[in-house]
């Protein structure tokens, strides 16, 4: 039987895993690539498994009875841990319009964010600029927001744990880059890329370029 001390992976490379007693020892150095293939080859993998969102009946229950509506959801992610890494608001806003007009007719909005009055603080712009958007700000735990996401037609958000939990759930996920890096840090998906911005910033995203880059990942 395999003990949880028979392996202990350090990914930062930090010196802290030496002090645990164990059978085997795997510490991921920074390298090159993207997370996924860093630990894959730490951990001796041909391939990295892509990652997968799991949730349970009852959360698939929740997130039906927020979408009320068969008409495609454009989920809209706004915040981050880090100023830098936020899409200007009101791009976002202007985003979810010509998406609405063009490529997904009569979509819905749907405004997501995580708990908590700094989540909230940025995130209200956009929430208040589309009066008819599922407001999913700090209304939801993880799997929930996992279920939900699965029967979304599309998510566009900065570099953040939703955008990767996006991915994960399976729905077209676009994530947008500024000062961090997309090489190593994209979202993994069966259907998901990244944008990153011109000078490593996220001002210089215009919304023609995110138009195209989902243009390119909804193409079947």
């Amino acid at each position: 039987m395999t003990r949880w001390w028979d392996l202990v992976v350090d990914i930062r490379g930090s010196g802290l895993s030496w002090l645990i007693p164990t059978m085997h020892r795997a510490v991921m150095r920074p390298g090159s690539g993207h997370k996924l293939l860093q630990l894959a080859q730490v951990l001796g993998l041909d391939h990295a498994p892509l990652p997968v969102a799991w949730y349970s009946a009852e959360d698939s229950a929740t997130a039906s009875r927020l979408l009320t509506t068969d008409r495609p959801v454009i989920v809209l992610a706004p915040t981050a841990n880090w100023t830098p890494k936020v899409w200007p608001p009101e791009r976002f806003v202007s985003l979810f319009h010509r998406l609405a007009a063009t490529h997904m007719r009569g979509a819905v909005p749907a405004v997501i964010a995580g708990p908590g009055e700094t989540e909230a603080a940025m995130a209200k712009p956009v929430l208040q600029a589309l009066p008819n958007a599922i407001d999913l700000i700090g209304r939801l735990s993880l799997p929930e927001i996992a279920a939900f996401l699965a029967r979304s037609s599309l998510f566009i958000g900065n570099d953040s744990g939703l955008m990767h939990l996006a991915a994960a759930s399976g729905a077209p996920t676009l994530g947008l880059f500024g000062p961090t890096n997309s090489g190593e840090y994209s979202p993994a998906g069966r259907r998901a890329s990244a944008l990153a911005g011109p000078d490593a910033s996220m001002e210089n995203i215009s919304v023609e370029a995110v138009m195209s880059a989902i243009e390119r990942l909804l193409v079947p």
